[in-house]
């Protein structure tokens, strides 16, 4: 484990990639910051994962599930009882009542543990003053908990430029409220991180992404995960660990602006931080995605979604890079994985992403509920097509075009 103490936080870093090298990571993490963690096991912990959009994990858009579990599983092998998975996914997804949680197999895994799930998009909420005029509702689930834990990824954003600890808080905005933060993106992501205040910071940081995230960029293995006590020197050293000067980060320029970050840690994390990976930066945003994002531009929006929503009109946006999502309406139906022995490679790929822990052999052949969430990790990875899908793969199609060579390859 790498460890990093600065005056204004610390960071501390673990090597991880197959699913037990992840359960061990982040028990060594959680006990390496447990004078953090609360007193009383009857605390309220929330943990607030990064779930975007409906792209599945292994393409860096969302949280790996093996992390979540590792957490979930850490956190109550230390006792606490009482834990909450909880997040309000985009923009997009909400307004076309998408059940992010279902298309990830967050539901599922979240079941196993017998935690509570909670959609912030749809929580009761209480209205924050930011900047710029944004005044969005956060939700409350999020303002009454006891204790906060952020779970972020790695990633680039053609609007932020980056997005890790203190971007992951635009989550916690309800619904269309999210709409507020970007009235000023990096005033009022900086701005959400000084009205609440995450008390540990656990990145996913084994599959990041890069180029066109959030949403449309490649994925890339860094096989990492890190915690921290402040979201604000978080997301500085993550920067630096992927060659991703911090001037470049509007938020990141409030925060030492505010002096919640200083050109003194700034030289310091430079000066004790290696660069890891030179990430692809995100390309310019398009001309006409700026102007389809303009304010004065909403009513015309709100008024022609009958036909931008049809997926022909979404395809066609996505091709001038007007948008880099493209929903469809339709779940998947996958009901397992099957798995023929006799094509298997030596690679055990399958099982190093299983998130519930099954073996080569047990892959494919334990299909109940209890045993395979049909995530279809150990699909994405395999690359020797021994694995096959029973069910319809509704929604996945576009990604499974998109990203599947390249998952194999990670």
């Amino acid at each position: 484990m790498e460890h990093y103490a600065f005056e204004l936080g610390s960071v501390s870093m673990v090597e991880a990639w197959t699913a037990p090298e992840i359960i061990d990571g982040v028990d060594r993490l959680l006990t390496a910051y447990a004078h953090k963690l609360p007193e009383k096991l009857d605390t309220h912990i929330v943990i607030k994962p990064n779930l975007n959009n409906d792209l599945v994990a292994l393409t860096g858009n969302s949280v790996d599930l093996r992390v979540l579990g590792a957490i979930l599983a850490g956190l109550q092998k230390r006792g606490y009882t009482q834990l909450t998975v909880a997040d309000g996914s985009n923009i997009g997804i909400e307004r076309r009542g998408i059940d992010t949680f279902k298309r990830l197999r967050v539901d599922r895994l979240v079941e196993r543990y017998g935690a509570k799930l909670v959609n912030l998009n749809q929580d009761e909420g209480d209205q924050v003053v930011l900047c710029a005029g944004a005044h969005p509702q956060i939700a409350r689930t999020v303002l009454e908990s006891d204790f906060l834990i952020s779970v972020p990824k790695v990633k680039t954003h053609v609007e932020a430029a980056f997005s890790c600890a203190m971007k992951n808080w635009v989550g916690i905005a309800r619904g269309q409220d999210k709409r507020h933060m970007h009235m000023n993106l990096g005033r009022n992501i900086f701005s959400i991180n000084e009205v609440v205040v995450p008390d540990l910071i656990l990145v996913d940081g084994l599959i990041g992404m890069e180029g066109n995230g959030p949403g449309d960029g490649e994925p890339f293995r860094f096989g990492r995960l890190m915690m921290s006590d402040s979201a604000f020197v978080n997301d500085v050293v993550v920067c630096r660990l992927i060659g991703l000067p911090a001037s470049e980060v509007p938020y990141l320029e409030h925060a030492l602006n505010a002096g919640r970050i200083t050109k003194a840690l700034l030289a310091e994390v430079e000066e004790t931080v290696p660069v890891i990976r030179q990430i692809k930066r995100a390309p310019p945003r398009s001309k006409l995605a700026e102007i389809s994002d303009s304010r004065k531009l909403l009513w015309l929006k709100k008024a022609v979604r009958p036909l931008t929503n049809q997926e022909s009109v979404l395809k066609v946006a996505y091709k001038f890079n007007v948008v880099q999502d493209v929903y469809s309406p339709s779940d998947d139906a996958v009901e397992g994985v099957a798995r023929e022995s006799t094509d298997c490679g030596p690679c055990q790929k399958c099982a190093d992403f299983c998130p519930t822990g099954l073996k080569v052999e047990e892959i494919g052949i334990k299909t109940d509920p209890e045993d395979c969430i049909a995530c279809m990790y150990c699909w994405w990875v395999c690359p020797d097509d021994s694995i096959s899908i029973n069910g319809d793969f509704g929604h996945l199609e576009r990604q499974i075009d998109r990203y599947k060579s390249d998952i194999e390859q990670l």
